[in-house]
């Protein structure tokens, strides 16, 4: 009833108070949103302003490191330019052109040389031999005297490397490597291509020479030297990818050259574009997928670009530029799909490529929104939290003190009710032995008087049990009892409690009987022990028949000594053997009244033991029975035995 009563009062105050509060969070709500619109306003305009400084730097950073590239076409042959300028790292490679426009790399022009004198009949023999005739040695022999009558370089080399020509024909590799290693030591000698015929001796070594062999490291190592030097050793660019090629060929070992990549790149947009290439300014396309070209001012130089490489230039142009907290630079063409917070084009001389700011961990405004509505949501969440918690503290408070308020009308009740019985008996005992004096006939009276006081001096024992039970409530209520912790033996308390118990009840009508373990030495009061178990007696003898026994037993389990009360009387359901120890509970009404009984005696038997450190529990069925048991801690084995002994010595 009382849980109905303080139900609606909750109700109301939690509507009094979430109804406002569900109206200020979507107050909040609409807040939060129309700011995320101000705030993503607000932070693109600072980061347009921010952008377009970056842009501004980076177009001019970009144009400084073009002139300085321009600064390098001018150093030495356009080979070596070309070698600077690749290794410089701002372009994958380079197409370098005279004033005129006309390349000179990848494809130099060819250097002027002494031809070999074709009419010379001696030539003329000697290819007759080897094409028409197959006459190698004959062939070889003609090729060695044209070599050793000539003063010309060219007209020696050549005719050299026809020799060798013949001679590997004939299988005769050691006389072949010995002419290779003379021409070896022709550094000057280039065919009418501008092509080094001692580089191509080089090659020629390695392919007949034994690769486990100390000669074939060193020439090996000295072809990929001439190959990678671009100041003193000049070739041209075809010859100098064939050989790399070849040699790569040739080794197990992989071999770098940084300019490698950038001459074969070189080439292929050179055959595109024709001898003649013209040029954007302007970073534009070729035909070469994700290949892009831009012509330096001077148009003397075609930089070729890949769009890594751009991304890369672009980004560090761009990483020392002062950029928010947040947001990363980040370079996209104009076909590349847009999703940054901010997106600009760089400018005319980086043609279609743009920079854009974009979130490093999502959508920058999503992520500011959220921070904001996270805040907001806290917010409310505590204060619908504060009010809840106030409102539970509240209703717990007022549960509280209608719980109280029941509490004293069922002790008034009670108390009247169970006061009202004895006294009433022993007023009326008292009044029939007041008239039984004024009449005449005694011979019966000092028999009735006596049965009479006998029956006062139990109503009166009853009364002051039931007072002993209010008083020993009210102290374990107000924490005030104390009680005298002792070491004292089990069985002993639960015999005394047995005699206290006969002397209450008086003649019973059913048997008790004691099953009592040895000592078992316990730490607790005596007199509040005996309380325990006269009440779980009490409480079997009220609600057991007459024809039904009582055992009350003590033994051990484990570190614990037990006391066992157990009967056969009307049992107990589950729910009652949950609320059993409940203030003033009773589980049937009309037992209590006609067996007596407040409701406070087993709630005061889990009181104590649970003061002593025990616990007191039921195991009952309905029409079956009930078995209440006490558990307490056992002090230790050598405090038992000094407590035996002094007990031994006691008696002695």
């Amino acid at each position: 009833m009382s849980n109905d009563r303080l139900a609606w009062p909750i109700l109301l105050i939690l509507l009094t108070v979430l109804v406002p509060s569900l109206g200020v969070v979507w107050m909040m709500r609409e807040a939060v949103s129309n700011e995320r619109l101000a705030a993503s306003q607000r932070l693109r305009e600072a980061y347009q302003v921010q952008l377009e400084s970056v842009v501004k730097n980076v177009e001019q950073d970009w144009s400084e490191r073009l002139a300085e590239i321009s600064k390098l076409a001018s150093k030495g042959s356009p080979s070596y330019a070309f070698k600077e300028i690749v290794e410089k790292k701002f372009c994958d490679s380079v197409l370098i052109r005279d004033q005129e426009g006309v390349l000179l790399y990848p494809d130099e022009n060819p250097r002027v040389n002494e031809s070999p004198n074709d009419s010379d009949p001696r030539w003329y023999r000697a290819q007759r031999f080897e094409y028409v005739d197959k006459n190698y040695r004959a062939a070889r022999q003609v090729y060695a005297e044209i070599s050793r009558d000539h003063e010309e370089v060219l007209q020696r080399v050549t005719a050299q490397l026809a020799e060798v020509r013949c001679l590997l024909k004939l299988n005769e590799r050691d006389e072949a490597a010995i002419v290779l290693k003379s021409i070896r030591q022709q550094e000057n000698a280039f065919d009418r291509q501008g092509r080094s015929l001692a580089a191509v001796s080089e090659l020629r070594l390695l392919q007949i020479l034994n690769r486990e062999s100390a000669s074939w490291k060193e020439i090996a190592k000295k072809l990929e030297q001439r190959l990678g030097n671009y100041r003193t050793v000049s070739m041209p660019s075809s010859q100098r990818r064939f050989l790399m090629a070849e040699l790569q060929a040739l080794t197990d070992e992989p071999i770098y050259w940084p300019t490698q990549a950038a001459e074969k790149l070189a080439a292929e947009v050179a055959e595109t574009l024709g001898a003649s290439p013209g040029g954007s300014r302007s970073l534009s396309k070729t035909n070469l997928p994700e290949i892009w070209s831009q012509t330096s001012q001077d148009k003397r130089l075609v930089l070729l670009m890949s769009e890594e490489t751009i991304r890369r230039e672009l980004a560090t142009f761009a990483k020392g530029q002062s950029l928010p907290e947040g947001v990363e630079f980040v370079v996209t063409s104009a076909k590349e799909p847009d999703q940054a917070l901010v997106s600009m084009p760089i400018g005319q001389r980086l043609g279609p490529w743009r920079v854009s700011l974009v979130a490093t961990e999502g959508d920058l405004f999503e992520r500011n929104s959220q921070q904001q509505k996270a805040f907001h949501a806290w917010i409310a969440l505590i204060v619908i939290g504060t009010t809840c918690v106030l409102g539970w503290l509240l209703a717990a408070t007022i549960r509280r003190r209608l719980q109280l308020a029941q509490l004293k009308n069922d002790l008034v009740a009670t108390v009247s009710h169970e006061l009202k019985t004895p006294l009433a008996a022993i007023r009326l005992l008292v009044d029939t032995l007041l008239e039984a004096e004024d009449q005449p006939d005694r011979s019966t009276g000092d028999t009735r008087t006596r049965e009479y006081l006998e029956l006062i001096s139990k109503e009166n024992s009853r009364l002051t049990r039931l007072i002993e039970n209010f008083l020993t409530f009210s102290r374990m209520e107000r924490n005030k009892q104390r009680f005298d912790f002792q070491p004292i033996d089990l069985s002993e308390a639960t015999r005394k409690s047995a005699e206290v118990f006969e002397e209450h009840i008086g003649e019973l009508s059913s048997p008790l009987t004691l099953r009592l373990a040895g000592p078992l030495m316990v730490s607790a009061d005596f007199d509040a022990l005996v309380t325990v178990v006269v009440n779980l007696l009490e409480n079997a003898w009220k609600y057991s028949e007459d024809d039904k026994e009582i055992v009350l037993a003590t033994s051990t389990d484990g570190s614990n000594a037990v006391v066992a009360v157990r009967d056969h009387g009307i049992g107990l359901s589950a729910r009652d053997q949950r609320r059993i120890f409940d203030r003033f509970y009773q589980v049937d009404q009309k037992v209590s009244r006609t067996r007596e009984g407040c409701g406070l005696g087993l709630s005061i038997v889990h009181a104590i033991v649970e003061a002593h450190g025990g616990e007191v529990s039921v195991e009952s069925q309905l029409g079956e029975g009930s078995t209440f048991e006490v558990r307490l801690p056992l002090v230790e084995v050598k405090q038992q035995q000094d407590v035996a002994s002094e007990v031994a010595g006691a008696i002695t």
